[in-house]
């Protein structure tokens, strides 16, 4: 398959969204899909493949063909953060040929919008009195943000454990649940609940990180409120089957190299409060590499590894 000679073939690229529509993977998935379609005078179709908090669709990149025309766009929960935690999942992290990373996005700690709680110290003296009280929700095998609420909980001395944990399908439905009361409180990509924190039906306590970001520079982030162990900033990025030719590698990271520059999809990108970010194939392994072992302590040493 020759990418670059796309205008001779219209047969449509399968782009695997291994998670519901709405989320930041798979929104992130769509702009990216609109400017290669562009780029490459070819259909690209975004699919989703949700199941298992990311597994079902990783499996089917996994056994794919690798000839460029069925490529997935990766997250940081599945790619890494389930790895961590479930020594049973049926894929290793770098099970994957690793393209190009896309863009990153801040973790958003927040309550719905009437909640009493304004800070996470506030919240956190209320959840210390009585764990067992208080509802968190998780997608899947744990998703991006359990590893990063684990710690951000250890910290403030409160035990993940103690708490009610439900699953949900996806950090949509997450976030629904924490709207309707089901959950008190989640952590997910701030790129995807832009219209939730403006119409004021969630309340963003504190972003992931170190830096404020340039599109909601009200929220403080978890270190400016005492919290630095919040840390992680999510990922999205391309990535295929074993064995993917370096060619084709080639192409799609050339691809999406040119794509992380152009104004039209970074605007966009920004509108959903998340940043292009990013990063060539070695690059992007190496990366990942450090987030899962970092990943991999967090899990052993909070007893969450199963």
């Amino acid at each position: 398959m020759h990418i670059s000679d796309a205008g001779t073939d219209q047969r449509p690229i399968d782009l695997i969204v291994p998670f519901p529509p709405d989320g930041v993977t798979d929104l992130t998935a769509r702009v990216l899909a609109d400017h290669l379609q562009h780029a490459w005078h070819r259909p690209v179709a975004v699919r989703n493949v949700a199941g298992a908090g990311g597994t079902t669709g990783t499996l089917e990149i996994l056994g794919a063909a690798p000839d460029g025309n069925t490529m997935m766009v990766s997250a940081t929960g599945q790619a890494t953060q389930n790895p961590a935690i479930d020594s049973a999942l049926p894929y290793r992290w770098d099970a994957p040929t690793f393209v190009a990373r896309v863009s990153a996005s801040a973790l958003a700690f927040v309550v719905r919008g009437e909640a009493e709680w304004h800070s996470l110290g506030a919240l956190f003296e209320q959840v210390r009195s009585a764990p067992e009280s208080y509802r968190i929700g998780t997608s899947g095998t744990g998703g991006a943000s359990i590893l990063a609420l684990a710690r951000l909980l250890d910290s403030a001395g409160i035990d993940l454990a103690r708490l009610q944990r439900l699953t949900f399908h996806g950090g949509a439905a997450i976030l629904d649940a924490v709207i309707d009361g089901r959950t008190d409180f989640a952590g997910q990509y701030l790129a995807e609940m832009r219209a939730l924190l403006a119409d004021g039906r969630l309340r963003a306590l504190a972003l992931s990180g170190t830096v404020r970001v340039n599109a909601w520079p009200q929220i403080p982030t978890a270190a400016e409120a005492g919290f630095p162990s919040f840390d992680l900033l999510g990922w999205t990025g391309i990535v295929g089957p074993p064995g993917l030719p370096a060619a084709i590698v080639d192409t799609w990271d050339s691809a999406v190299r040119a794509a992380t520059t152009d104004p039209a999809l970074v605007s966009r990108i920004e509108a959903m409060g998340a940043a292009t970010a990013y990063l060539g194939p070695h690059a992007f392994h190496q990366a990942l590499a450090a987030e899962f072992e970092i990943a991999l302590s967090t899990a052993t040493g909070l007893g969450l590894r199963k």
